[in-house]
């Protein structure tokens, strides 16, 4: 049986020029959790990179694959 979490992450957005709020949502294989999508244009963004959003997004993946 598979687990699926949904978080949310707020941070500034350079390819928007704005403050926003994305929706992650991680699903766990039999292994590990991974991100299975973000409500951003991570991965086509000129700036993804650099996100801070995405360090974030990252940072927690790291958390909940530590537990």
């Amino acid at each position: 049986m598979s687990e699926i979490r949904e978080e949310f992450f707020n941070g500034y957005c350079k390819n928007y020029d704005m403050a926003r709020t994305a929706i992650g949502e991680f699903c766990r294989d039999k292994e590990c959790f991974f991100l299975d999508r973000i409500d951003c244009d991570y991965g086509n963004c000129p700036h993804g990179e650099n996100c801070e959003m995405m360090k974030q997004v990252f940072a927690f993946l790291d958390s909940l694959n530590e537990k």
